[in-house]
C-alpha cells in the first residue's frame, strides 16, 4: 500500500497533502496549532495605509517586554489588520492570543477614540461560537486585543484536505448562524466571513474569529466613526456581498448572510460560486433541498436573501430533521420547495436563465431623451421671443429635437433580452416607450406596469415545459437597468431516507 495516500493516524484514505497527509476527519480533530492559529486570525484585507507602508510585526521578545502580565511565546499569524501572538497568562494559567494592530492604520488623530468604542462592543460578544475578547488597550504606540486562543484547525484547512461531507456541513452552518445572529443582535457586522476566520477546535466546536472589520450599526453609536472607517471596501473579495464592493455606508448584517452562503457553497462543493455557477446538487449530487437554502443566501439583492441568520439555521435544521429527502442526479440545475418536497414527493427546480445589468444604452437613452425635450423647449421660447422674422431658428431646433428623439427611441430598443428554455424563446422587451412586454415564442403573453421595480410571472401553457412558471424581475434607474429571468420547473422526485441518500 502506498502510505502517502493513507492517514498516518487512522489509516483512512488521505488527500496527498505533503504537509500532513491527514484525512479530513483527523484534520478536523487534531492539527498543527501553528498553522491553524495563524490562518484563523490572518486578515486578507489590507488597509490603504498598511498597504503603502508594509506592516512589520514586532518580534515575540520585543512584545514580551511591553506586557509584564503575559509571557509572549511566538508569532503565529500576520495579515493586513495586524499580527497575532500566542501567549501565556500566568495569573490565570491559560493560553491566550494577543493581536497587535498595525501602526500604519493609527494615523487618524481620532483613531484612539474609535478603537476604544469598537473594542468595547467586541468585548460584549460573549458567545460559545465566537472567539472571545478578554482585554484590550494601548501600550506605548501599539493598540492590542487579548483574545481566546482556540486550539484547532481552520475551516480552510479542512476544505483543503478534501470536500467536507454533507452531514458535516449541516453541523457547521447552524453553529455559524448562532454566532452571527448573536453578533447582529448586538449591532455588530463581521464583514469578513470566510473559511480562514472559522475555527474548528479539537473538540469539534465551531468558532468565528476576527471581528476586526466589524462595523457597529446599532444604538447611539451607529455612526461612521468606527474602527472600520468609511468609504472603504472591506472584506475578502471572493466572499463579499455585492453591496460591499462599492461602499461600506449602506452595508448591514445581510452582507454576512451572503458571505455565509459562499462558505456553505464551498463546504458542499469545494468550489466558490463565481460568475455563472451550478447549484450545489448539480456539482456534487447532494440533496436537492440544500440548493434552495444556499441560493437564497447568495441572492445579489439583500432584500431577496434571508433577512436573519436564524432563518438560515431554521432552514438547514428543517432539512436535516426531515425524514425523507429528494435525491437528484448530478448535472441537474435545481432548487426546491422544502415543505412540498417532504410531503408530496414533488419539488420546484429553479433555473436561473439570465441576470444582466445594462448601463450604456440606458444612460444614453435618458440623456438623448432629455436633450430632445430641452430642444423643443428652447424652440418654443425662441419662437415666442423672435417672432416670424427668425422662424428658421425654432424650425431647426424642432428638427434637431425630432432627430434626437428618434436616436433616443432607437437606443431604448436595444433594451431587449432573449433566452431559450426547453425549445421556447422567452423575450423581455423594455424597448417600447410604454409598458414592458414579455413574449413567449414571439407571442405577447403579458405586459408590465410603470415603476422602478416590477415582477412579471406567466406559465408555459403548451408544449415542452407545460405548467412551468416564467418569472421576470426588472429594476430600472436613470443610469442602469437590470433584467433577471428565472423559470420554476415542477418536477416529481423519489423520496428516500436521508441517511441513505446518494450513498453506495
Amino acid at each position: 500500500m502506498n502510505k502517502a495516500n493513507t492517514c498516518p493516524q487512522c489509516g483512512a484514505a488521505a488527500s496527498g497533502d505533503e504537509s500532513a497527509n491527514l484525512c479530513p476527519g483527523c484534520l478536523l480533530k487534531s492539527a498543527s496549532n501553528d498553522s491553524s492559529a495563524s490562518a484563523a486570525f490572518e486578515q486578507t484585507y489590507v488597509t490603504p495605509a498598511a498597504g503603502k507602508q508594509g506592516f512589520v510585526a514586532p518580534s515575540a521578545a520585543e512584545l514580551d517586554a511591553l506586557f509584564p502580565g503575559l509571557q509572549i511565546q511566538e508569532l503565529i499569524g500576520r495579515g493586513g489588520m495586524g499580527a497575532v501572538y500566542k501567549a501565556r497568562q500566568p495569573d490565570l494559567d491559560r493560553i491566550v492570543a494577543v493581536k497587535i494592530l498595525p501602526r500604519e492604520i493609527q494615523g487618524d488623530p481620532a483613531f484612539g477614540e474609535r478603537f476604544l468604542r469598537e473594542a468595547r462592543t467586541l468585548a460584549k460578544l460573549n458567545h460559545p461560537n465566537i472567539v472571545a475578547v478578554y482585554d484590550f488597550g494601548q501600550v506605548e504606540d501599539l493598540f492590542y486585543f487579548v483574545m481566546e486562543f482556540a486550539d484547532g484547525v481552520t475551516l480552510r484547512d479542512t476544505i483543503a484536505a478534501g470536500n467536507v461531507k454533507q452531514e458535516e456541513a449541516l453541523r457547521i452552518v447552524p453553529a455559524l448562524c448562532d454566532a452571527l445572529q448573536f453578533a447582529h443582535e448586538e449591532g455588530v457586522v463581521h464583514r469578513d466571513i470566510k473559511p480562514e476566520n472559522i475555527l474548528l477546535d479539537k473538540r469539534g466546536r465551531v468558532k468565528i474569529a476576527d471581528f476586526g472589520l466589524a462595523k457597529m450599526v446599532k444604538g447611539d453609536e451607529a455612526d461612521d466613526n468606527n474602527l472600520t472607517g468609511t468609504h472603504q471596501v472591506m472584506g475578502t473579495v471572493k466572499y463579499m456581498a455585492p453591496e460591499q464592493m462599492s461602499t461600506t455606508k449602506n452595508v448591514d448584517h445581510r452582507a454576512d448572510i451572503y458571505s455565509l452562503g459562499v462558505v456553505f457553497y464551498e463546504l458542499l462543493t469545494g468550489e466558490l460560486p463565481m460568475g455563472w455557477f451550478a447549484p450545489p446538487s448539480k456539482t456534487l449530487g447532494v440533496d436537492v433541498r440544500i440548493d434552495e437554502v444556499v441560493l437564497r443566501a447568495l441572492e445579489a439583492e439583500p432584500s431577496r436573501r434571508y433577512q436573519n441568520a436564524s432563518e438560515v439555521k431554521s432552514a438547514v435544521e428543517a432539512f436535516s430533521s426531515a425524514s425523507h429527502v429528494a435525491p437528484v442526479a448530478p448535472g441537474t440545475p435545481v432548487a426546491s420547495s422544502t415543505a412540498e418536497a417532504a410531503t408530496t414527493g414533488s419539488a420546484v427546480r429553479l433555473h436561473k436563465l439570465l441576470d444582466v445589468t445594462e448601463t450604456r444604452y440606458r444612460t444614453l437613452h435618458h440623456v438623448t431623451f432629455i436633450a430632445a425635450n430641452l430642444l423643443v423647449l428652447v424652440a418654443i421660447v425662441v419662437a415666442l421671443v423672435s417672432g416670424r422674422a427668425f422662424a428658421a431658428i425654432p424650425a431647426g431646433l424642432l428638427l434637431a429635437a425630432i432627430v434626437t428623439m428618434i436616436v433616443s427611441v432607437q437606443l431604448k430598443k436595444q433594451l431587449v433580452w432573449e433566452v431559450t428554455y426547453k425549445g421556447h424563446l422567452i423575450r423581455f422587451d423594455n424597448g417600447g416607450m410604454l409598458a414592458e412586454k414579455l413574449y413567449l415564442d414571439d407571442g405577447l403573453v403579458q405586459k408590465g406596469g410603470f415603476g422602478t421595480k416590477m415582477e412579471i410571472r406567466t406559465k408555459i401553457k403548451a408544449g415542452e415545459g407545460l405548467g412551468d412558471e416564467i418569472i421576470v424581475w426588472f429594476t430600472a434607474a436613470f443610469r442602469y437597468c437590470r433584467c433577471r429571468i428565472d423559470v420554476e420547473e415542477r418536477v416529481q422526485v423519489t423520496p428516500r431516507k436521508f441517511g441513505n441518500a446518494n450513498r453506495t
